[in-house]
């Protein structure tokens, strides 16, 4: 059987514990407004829930279960939770110039806590050292730093983080604002100071593209838990460590259309081809250099859209305001239903609705059938659950389970409304 038997003996059963009720599905409220107020109100928002009691939730077992299932997946389809301009907050800067028109409420760590694994710093060269705000370019002096976090210092804190957790992964993009090669071998240094070997490296010289066909489980294999991805910037220490994801497409949601379209900005194939990445802005100031035409403003990513994404195969979010209890990670889970597996014993099926239950393995249901290239068919025929791999062999396919929202789309629509077991029983 696939991958996800081994999976489900580590994750099955922590998912039935009891915990803390989590609202059965989203409210397609945009984050944003209750950002702005929050802000008007002299800010920052409070959590709506202590992030300290995130890990006890159905939410955030269900994540870490999708998380585990796309651990063998290429990057070009593999998926992450991550966060916009995630340094950018009150909680992680304190009250420095920058952070009066932030991105986020929570600090790194407690973004990571809620099952973020995409964080994106950016590193300007200012007062002679580098440091992690949100500013202009260096052709503008790097305005709006002011007393920030070093980078070192913030990769610090990462490091502690991942030295604690070895079965994570995380994506790290650095938005480069560096003054020269001279500040790029500085900021290369912390990087190796506070990294190391946590930092799976790119082993060429000289630029190095992203590698899409490589997996999380290739990182752990090799020791490492970070990918860091750039634009290249200079310098052999620089590069050393870092990919260039220069080949990456990337875009703000205005007019986004759900599954089976996921239009208006990339086709099929290009989803299918690349690491496809949608990010909000929530900020001030890109709200009022809108009005002058030097900025546009976006959609938003509601829970409705987050949902949406996740059944297209984005394979990035950089979602803004995130809280604990934020809507859009409950619209994220694709997989379970709530409450679900509601036992430790039963066998997987996908309801009409295409989220998952357990039920009796020795029940009689058709089959989910991979091609192994993006095919997907449920058998007419209906077997017992220790049956249903024989089913799948007829058709010339595998008894399987979807990995990501996109494959649980696609499976769902081949099913026909009918309830057909999935490749995962509690072990």
């Amino acid at each position: 059987m696939l991958r996800a038997l081994t999976i489900a003996a580590a994750v099955l059963c922590v998912l039935c514990a009891p915990a803390r009720a989590v609202p059965p599905g989203p409210t397609d409220v945009p984050t944003r407004d209750a950002a702005a107020t929050c802000r008007h109100l002299g800010g920052p928002c409070q959590p709506e829930a202590d992030v300290s009691h995130w890990s006890q939730t159905w939410t955030h077992r269900a994540l870490a279960f999708q998380y585990a299932l796309g651990n063998d997946l290429p990057l070009r389809d593999a998926p992450w939770i991550g966060t916009h301009n995630s340094f950018n907050s009150i909680a992680e800067m304190g009250n420095t110039l920058s952070d009066t028109d932030s991105n986020q409420q929570l600090s790194l760590l407690d973004q990571l806590a809620v099952d973020v694994r995409g964080l994106e710093l950016d590193v300007h060269s200012f007062a002679g050292r580098q440091v992690v705000c949100h500013a202009r370019g260096a052709d503008q002096g790097h305005a709006g730093c002011s007393i920030e976090k070093d980078f070192g210092t913030v990769l610090g804190e990462l490091g502690g983080w991942l030295r604690a957790h070895r079965d994570q992964v995380l994506l790290l993009y650095l938005e480069e604002h560096l003054d020269g090669p001279s500040e790029f071998h500085a900021a290369a240094a912390a990087l190796h100071t506070e990294l190391g070997s946590l930092v799976y490296a790119p082993g060429g010289t000289g630029c190095t593209k992203l590698p899409l066909s490589l997996t999380r489980n290739d990182v752990l294999s090799a020791g490492a838990q970070v990918i860091v991805v750039s634009d290249c910037g200079a310098g052999a220490g620089w590069q050393s460590q870092v990919f260039d994801w220069s080949d990456h497409v990337e875009n703000r949601p205005v007019g986004y259309r759900d599954f089976p379209d996921c239009g208006p900005d990339y086709t099929r194939a290009v989803y299918d081809s690349t690491l496809v990445r949608y990010y909000e802005d929530s900020t001030w100031l890109t709200e009022g250099a809108s009005y002058v035409g030097q900025a546009s403003v976006d959609d938003g990513i509601t829970p409705r859209t987050a949902a949406a994404m996740a059944r297209c195969g984005v394979d990035l979010l950089g979602l803004d305001q995130l809280l604990p209890g934020d809507g859009r990670l409950d619209a994220l889970v694709w997989s379970w239903a709530p409450g679900e597996p509601a036992t430790t014993s039963g066998c997987a099926a996908q309801r009409a609705d295409g989220r998952w239950e357990s039920r009796s393995c020795a029940e009689r249901r058709p089959a989910t059938c991979s091609d192994g290239t993006g095919g997907w068919l449920v058998t007419l025929k209906s077997a017992r659950f220790a049956d249903a791999a024989r089913l799948c062999a007829r058709e010339g396919m595998t008894f399987a389970i979807p990995r990501t929202g996109y494959q649980n789309a696609l499976e769902h629509a081949s099913a026909n409304g009918a309830m057909p077991w999935l490749n995962l029983a509690a072990a």
